[in-house]
């Protein structure tokens, strides 16, 4: 029987790799939800999980998330209740109580908590859940855009520098109940630790909930993704950008330069003229451009998009004052880009922004369904 065990545990030992694998990376998934974290298939005498704290389980979030089909405060709240050493959030705005409970239950659990606000929402009076983060203890500061104009518009979290949730959507009640908007999670380890980088240098620029003259880093140029390998039709983007002034507008527009068939806009709103000129060469060469903008916001470009043959509609919010507020396009049917990032000189030049570049079919299919859906109902100009 000796001889037997002594055989098996030097077998395990041989193949190191079974115990060291990686979580799966999403550009496997094939269902809505993120793959699962496996633990090693050996028998369990032989097997020693990882310690508790060692990894941060995924298995069955959402991979996205569009409001007017699913709630947003549960899965954000799952996903904060599974970390267990760090969890850091840049958020625009903050009025979900349960998302709040849950911050601070990680914070008594003994995760380390950092929450960034944007500047105005904080000063000259916080809502309810922002003071109740402050109030807490939880480490928290607030910061306006570049050089003290625009603002700190992210919406994103980063769960035990693992898993990151990003998109449109504020964590509000406003968000999950009136408006039409997305979130998605992804593990992609490249993006984690690029969005973990934009946060740190973020936090450094912030000051301390009711501090607002403390002293703080200088305006700087944001992170920058240094292996941009997404490749669009030969285009080369990066898997993420980041704002004020770090090329968003300009990764925007080559990649509609590398379109070839269609361009599906969903855009809050929309005023930048360097990405309307890329539209209208799209649109000259034969590429199909549908633009879907918020009723409520100006176009100034909406008789260049008509005489460009452009199909123009306007989209209400799902329930009167709530608004369409989606920020994502999807291109050929086969890129998506997506985040906090309006096609605006505000965007590009003065506030905090994020956006991601994937050709990953799990994301791209149903945010293409999404527009789809959504272009149909919505109004022709």
């Amino acid at each position: 029987m000796r001889k037997i065990f002594n055989s098996l545990l030097l077998l395990l030992l041989s193949v190191p790799s079974v115990f060291s694998a990686p979580p799966a990376g999403l550009e496997t998934i094939v269902l809505k939800t993120l793959p699962p974290v496996e633990a090693p298939a050996v028998p369990l005498p032989f097997y020693t999980p990882l310690r508790a704290g060692d990894s941060y389980d995924w298995s069955g979030l959402p991979a996205y998330i569009f409001t007017e089909e699913e709630k947003l405060a549960r899965p954000i709240v799952d996903a904060i209740s599974r970390t267990r050493k760090t969890l850091d959030v840049a958020l625009y705005n903050l009025q979900i109580d349960e998302t709040v409970a849950a911050l601070l239950k990680a914070r008594e659990r003994g995760v380390r908590v950092r929450v960034l606000f944007d500047h105005a929402h904080l000063y000259p009076l916080a809502g309810k859940q922002i003071q109740g983060v402050i109030d807490s203890g939880i480490e928290t500061r607030a910061m306006n855009g570049r050089g003290g104009t625009g603002a700190m518009h992210c919406k994103y979290a980063i769960f035990d520098g693992a898993l990151l949730q990003t998109g449109s959507a504020n964590w509000s009640g406003f968000a999950e109940t009136f408006s039409y908007e997305n979130i998605m999670f992804t593990a992609d380890q490249d993006i984690v630790a690029g969005y973990g980088r934009n946060f740190d240098w973020m936090w450094a620029q912030a000051r301390p909930a009711g501090q607002p003259e403390a002293a703080a880093a200088k305006p700087s140029a944001p992170p920058s993704d240094p292996t941009p390998d997404v490749n669009f039709n030969g285009a080369l983007l990066p898997d993420y950008i980041f704002s004020p002034r770090g090329g968003t507008e300009a990764a925007i527009v080559k990649a509609i330069d590398a379109a070839r068939s269609e361009a599906d806009v969903a855009m809050f709103t929309f005023t930048s003229k360097n990405i309307m000129e890329a539209l209208k060469r799209a649109s000259a060469r034969g590429v199909s451009v549908k633009l879907m903008l918020f009723i409520g916001q100006k176009f100034p470009f909406a008789q260049e998009a008509k005489g460009s043959r452009m199909e123009l509609r306007f989209k209400t919010g799902r329930l009167e004052q709530g608004q369409m507020h989606n920020k994502f396009a999807v291109l050929d049917g086969r890129l998506l880009i997506n985040g906090s990032f309006n096609w605006t000189v505000t965007a590009e030049n003065s506030n905090t922004e994020n956006t991601i570049f994937t050709t990953a079919p799990e994301y791209v299919s149903p945010y293409k369904a999404e527009f789809d859906k959504l272009f149909l109902k919505a109004k022709p100009e």
